[in-house]
């Protein structure tokens, strides 16, 4: 048989397709705006870094007898302050000459306006629902309580109406039902209550959880959000072993017995108690390495995808144990350790009354540009600097703290 030689080579002019819009983000679901107390928004916005509110106690009655004289009370009065001192930036340079010859700029400008108010609002949201830890009373697996410490809640089709209808009752025993009262729980939590719930005890408002509403239920009006605190214990036996692994939100940090360079490696330490240390240190600060040394040692990501993963983390340790709190919802957690190992998460969801936590706003997403933009070394970029600036400050008093419930729920 003639075998032919191949007749053509159009590989060269094959056209390559573009999708018309750009990759998706993970979306936050938005609420601290539809609850927050706004007492200080009108007296910040003028300007100043503090809000002053002072209140006294109340006091008590007495029983009056005729020719006796009345015990006088006396009242200290105390002063309360909401400090404005959260300044959150979002900041992107693009370079004249790439945007120009990009077709589709205005869609792209306007993404990336979209993701840095959604990014500040994010972080705004997670600060907020931190404030958990403010509440006076909690709800776990034993009800109500005052106590530091709480085994979490299981939420479930059969506990959902007993426990949240129990810590209902508390709020109206303590504020009156003056106002209303709203519930905050994450997009599974939802699902159970909605499983729940029969007949017309919870009127779905949503389904697509606009503005993170999603309607009432017993007696409450129930947001879902994704940037509630979530909460886990690592505790350390001994050290860790080389290869081992701990993945948090899709980021893996690897133990290594020579540090290196390669990104996301952590040192093998010489003690469980310095364990639990260096990796508090790496999630406080994921941006930032760790020189090594015997009890430390951390190569930083410096890519924005493991950074984002890696947000709204707040860590600590002690003794071996690491705990570690996540601003950003539940935490997806898979772990290769040979002598650690995790406890329940729990997803702190908040009860209260409309208001009881202050959020007041200085900026809300301010645009600044900047035309000449600079490199390190101080020259001329051909390029625009954007920045979105949010200026904000938090704060529950003391009244409020008895007009939420911090819901410790397991996952």
């Amino acid at each position: 048989f003639y075998k032919m030689a191949a007749l053509n080579s159009f590989a060269a002019m094959i056209e390559e397709a573009f999708s018309l819009g750009f990759g998706a983000v993970l979306k936050k679901i938005l609420v601290a705006d539809k609850i927050r107390g706004t007492e200080a928004d009108s007296a910040l916005k003028a300007g100043g870094d503090t809000y002053n509110r002072p209140y006294i106690p109340r006091g008590l009655t007495q029983t009056y007898s005729d020719g006796t004289g009345v015990t006088k009370q006396s009242f200290t009065a105390t002063n309360e302050t909401l400090a404005l001192d959260q300044k959150k930036v979002y900041n992107f340079i693009l370079d004249y000459t790439d945007l120009r010859q990009q077709k589709r700029r205005g869609a792209l400008l306007a993404k990336l306006a979209t993701d840095a108010m959604e990014e500040l609002a994010t972080v705004v949201d997670g600060d907020f629902f931190y404030r958990y830890q403010d509440a006076d009373t909690k709800y776990g697996s034993g009800g109500l309580t005052n106590s530091a410490t709480v085994a979490p809640w299981t939420l479930s089709t059969s506990t959902a109406l007993g426990g949240f209808g129990t810590v209902m009752a508390y709020l109206l025993n303590h504020t009156g039902g003056l106002k209303s009262n709203f519930l905050v729980v994450d997009p599974f939590h939802a699902d159970i209550i909605e499983n729940t719930a029969i007949g017309n005890t919870f009127n779905v408002a949503d389904k697509t959880f606009k503005n993170g509403y999603v309607g009432n239920f017993k007696g409450y009006k129930v947001y879902v959000s994704n940037n509630l605190t979530s909460e886990v214990v690592l505790t350390f036996s001994d050290v860790g072993v080389a290869t081992d692994t701990l993945t948090i939100n899709g980021t893996t940090l690897t133990w290594i017995a020579t540090l290196g360079t390669t990104e996301g490696n952590v040192h093998v330490c010489d003690s469980a108690t310095n364990e639990a240390a260096n990796i508090a240190a790496v999630l406080n600060a994921p941006a930032t390495s760790i020189a090594e040394a015997a009890g430390t040692g951390y190569v930083a990501f410096t890519d924005q995808e493991n950074l984002h993963n890696l947000s709204g983390m707040v860590a600590s340790s002690a003794a071996g144990v690491l705990t570690i709190k996540c601003k950003r919802g539940r935490m997806a957690l898979a772990e290769t350790l040979t002598n650690a190992a995790f406890g329940t998460q729990t997803v702190h969801a908040i009860a209260g009354e409309q208001g009881a936590i202050n959020l007041a706003y200085q900026e809300k997403g301010k645009y600044f540009v900047n035309t000449s933009p600079t490199d390190s070394s101080g020259n001329t970029l051909l390029a625009k600097e954007h920045n979105y600036l949010t200026m904000y400050g938090i704060k529950t008093f003391d009244d409020g703290d008895a007009r939420i419930i911090d819901i410790q729920i397991a996952v």
